[in-house]
């Protein structure tokens, strides 16, 4: 009997819908091997995995022989095989394909580069590694409990077959051999083409035979496929060649049979019960604690960065990009022996689980790529900084900047930086044509004047002369005060604010309003002012856990408003 793990790609085939339709079972998901906390090299050709990543590029369409004939060399008898979930046409030994049977059935699949997610942060990943890392013995995919086994026999109610081991040839779709090895002249940081030029990072060629209509550019999906392990011959002067069939022991290739778009990337949020509304409370006075000493004792700062992090687009209405808030905070102290932005970033990195921290120097805005960019030479999508999934944490560090010129290359970043807090879309660039895709990435930046970048909310901090001269005694007592219990509430309170259904009834927008015209008699405001002030009130509801806005929390939003305003006034 085979457990979903050890199923072939010949019993699969067999009844494809009832197998898939396990998988719709979650326990036996999580059955099959993840491959981001399992190296690929402990798998056999054709085993089951599951793999969790961004799609970094798109490969389109090709075409692959869904059936074949096949002849007993001995008994002349033929049989019709499949090509489907295999990158070649195999047969066993005493066979041999028929070339000259006319009714092969050519069949689509699409391709796709997907990598690791860029900028996870190393508690998810090691949270992932302990939850799914397997113990490898003589036999790479038989170590099955009997447990697993039968949860898998109960779904399917049907025996197994071994799988069979019959040694195989193996022939292209052009019948041309495959080489068990390639050589190549390109480097495998190039290969990898990670956004954040991640070396830990794991990219792998995925072929999608159904659905492919709902992958799109920079989400992030779990994958269910066939390991591919066969190295294709190669032509050395072909870069597109080399780039698209690298080397699988660096880029494997997956024959995806089922896949699901992640929401979040936060493996504890389906493990964790619902929060109440006092468990929302209760940790978010922890966190507020924590962060209003980071800031330095101001307890404004704290609450902002606390909205700033569980901030997300809710809605794309024309050009704008509802939901959406930068964050600039400003007045940054130079605080000696301390590299205060760096150590900021250390605790933010521990809390959400993806980040970045880029430091604006005049040699990274000068030398690093931030936009895509299409490489016609190898037909690929070269990455970007800016080629982020969703809810990712960019952290912009403008205190970094020294005195110099930036040359074309760096204006260029700055003025795409700019363009994408503005907009929540990254331009990328075509060559010959530009092409927008929509983000939703949150930039917080921290700079000692107000930045040169755009922003939805300027903070200037304002710094207590104690928690200055005593910061690295704070940063020590923080991390003694962030025991692991307290830190797994925060990281499952951050995604669990973001995910919450938030509604404005019609008594509450009868109040709005009526608060807005007082406000528009009293004062020059505006209306992208009502427009800010309510995604603050938004922000500050699901801090506290709530769905909908109240009056309390408006009269909070409000006074949060009045102080950021007078500070930045004067």
């Amino acid at each position: 009997m085979d457990s979903i793990a050890n199923i072939s790609i010949d019993r699969f085939l067999s009844d494809e819908e009832t197998h898939r339709k396990c998988l719709d079972r979650h326990d036996l998901w999580e059955k099959v091997p993840l491959i981001n906390s399992n190296a690929v090299h402990n798998f056999k050709d054709g085993s089951l995995v599951r793999f969790r990543g961004m799609i970094q590029d798109m490969h389109g369409p090709e075409y692959y022989v869904s059936q074949f004939h096949v002849t007993n060399e001995q008994t002349q008898d033929k049989i019709v095989k499949s090509g489907k979930y295999r990158d070649v046409m195999q047969c066993c030994n005493g066979e041999s394909i028929d070339f000259d049977f006319n009714n092969y059935s050519p069949e689509e699949r699409y391709g796709y580069v997907v990598v690791s997610v860029p900028g996870i942060n190393s508690w998810v990943s090691e949270h992932e590694t302990e939850k799914h890392k397997l113990k490898f013995g003589q036999d790479t995919t038989s170590s099955t409990s009997n447990k697993n086994k039968r949860s898998y026999e109960e779904a399917m109610e049907v025996e197994c077959c071994s799988q069979d081991t019959t040694p195989v040839k193996k022939v292209t779709s052009d019948s041309s051999e495959i080489k068990t090895s390639s050589s190549s002249n390109i480097s495998p940081e190039y290969l990898l083409n990670h956004p954040l030029s991640d070396s830990k990072a794991m990219v792998c060629h995925i072929k999608v035979y159904q659905d492919n209509d709902n992958l799109k550019l920079n989400d992030t999906f779990e994958f269910v496929g066939f390991l591919s392990m066969n190295s294709v011959e190669q032509d050395e002067d072909d870069l597109e060649m080399q780039t698209h069939n690298p080397p699988t022991s660096l880029v494997p290739r997956i024959h995806v049979i089922c896949f699901k778009q992640l929401a979040h990337c936060n493996p504890l949020v389906d493990e964790a019960s619902n929060m109440d509304a006092a468990e929302f409370v209760n940790i978010k006075r922890e966190l507020l604690l924590v962060f209003t000493q980071l800031m330095l004792g101001d307890a404004l700062a704290a609450e902002y960065l606390i909205c700033h992090l569980i901030s997300e687009i809710y809605l794309r209405h024309d050009y704008m990009a509802l939901g959406q808030f930068t964050l600039n905070i400003s007045n940054v102290p130079k605080i000696e022996n301390i590299d205060y932005v760096n150590e900021v970033y250390r605790f933010l990195e521990l809390l959400v689980p993806k980040s970045h921290y880029l430091p604006f120097t005049l040699d990274n805005m000068n030398t690093l790529e931030f936009v895509p960019k299409k490489d016609y030479e190898s037909n690929r999508l070269s990455s970007g900084i800016l080629q982020l999934s969703r809810n990712t944490l960019l952290v912009l560090d403008e205190t970094k900047l020294q005195e110099g010129k930036l040359d074309a290359a760096g204006v260029r970043a700055v003025q795409s930086l700019a363009r994408v807090i503005k907009s929540q879309k990254v331009t990328y660039d075509f060559n010959y044509y530009p092409i927008d895709y929509d983000c939703d990435i949150q930039f917080l930046i921290f700079s000692e004047g107000k930045s040169m970048l755009p922003s939805d909310s300027l903070l200037r901090l304002k710094p207590d002369d104690g928690c200055v001269k005593t910061f690295g005694e704070i940063i020590e007592a923080a991390r003694h005060f962030l025991k692991p219990e307290l830190l797994q509430k925060i990281r499952i309170y951050l995604t669990k604010a973001r995910l919450i259904k938030y509604e404005l009834s019609e008594q509450v927008q009868e109040l709005v309003e009526q608060e807005f015209v007082a406000m528009r008699q009293n004062g020059n405001v505006t209306a992208q002012d009502l427009h800010s002030l309510l995604v603050l009130c938004r922000l500050v509801c699901l801090s506290e856990g709530k769905d909908t806005l109240d009056s309390m929390c408006w009269r909070k939003a409000c006074e949060m408003e009045s102080k950021r305003r007078e500070r930045v006034s004067k």
